[in-house]
C-alpha cells in the first residue's frame, strides 16, 4: 500500500497530568510529570496524527515509535494541562519524522524529534508470534 504523507500535517491535544504520570521518588505528595509519560504522550499525538490523517482509522494499519530524541525542559505538576504538538517533517515510504513539544500554561516542558514506521498488523503480528516462538519453544 502506497501512504501519501503530507509534510507539515500536525496535530495539537491537550491532557491533564494524572498521579500516575508522575516519577515517585522525589518527594513525598504529588510529584512532577516524568519524562517517560511525556515522551509516551508525545508519541500517542505522532500515532494519533498519522492514523487520523493518512491510514483512515484503519483496523491493519497503525504505526510503532522507532526513535525518540527528546529533551525534557521544565516540571509539570499533577492537574496541570499539557498541550501535545506535533508535525510531520520528513517521510521516506513508511518511515515518517516528527517534531513534537509539550507546553503547560507557563512554557514549553518538553520538545524534540520522534520517528515512527507505518505497520501491516496482520503482518507485524505473524512476525511477531514467530518470535515468540523461537523464544519459548
Amino acid at each position: 500500500m502506497e501512504f501519501k504523507i503530507t509534510l507539515q500535517s500536525k496535530k495539537e491535544r491537550s491532557i491533564i497530568v494524572k498521579q500516575n504520570q508522575t516519577t515517585s521518588f522525589l518527594w513525598k505528595g504529588e510529584n512532577v510529570f516524568s519524562t517517560p509519560s511525556m515522551i509516551s504522550e508525545m508519541e500517542e499525538t505522532c500515532r494519533l496524527l498519522l492514523k487520523e490523517q493518512f491510514l483512515s482509522n484503519s483496523a491493519e494499519w497503525d504505526s510503532v515509535g522507532t526513535l525518540v530524541d527528546i529533551k525534557h525542559l521544565a516540571a509539570t505538576p499533577v492537574g496541570a494541562e499539557i498541550t501535545l504538538n506535533a508535525e510531520i517533517i520528513n517521510a521516506d515510504d513508511r518511515r515518517i519524522l516528527f517534531k513534537v513539544s509539550a507546553k503547560d500554561k507557563i512554557e514549553t516542558v518538553g520538545e524534540g524529534k520522534h520517528e515512527r514506521f507505518i505497520i501491516n498488523i496482520p503482518r507485524f503480528k505473524e512476525r511477531f508470534d514467530k518470535k515468540v516462538k523461537e523464544l519459548t519453544g
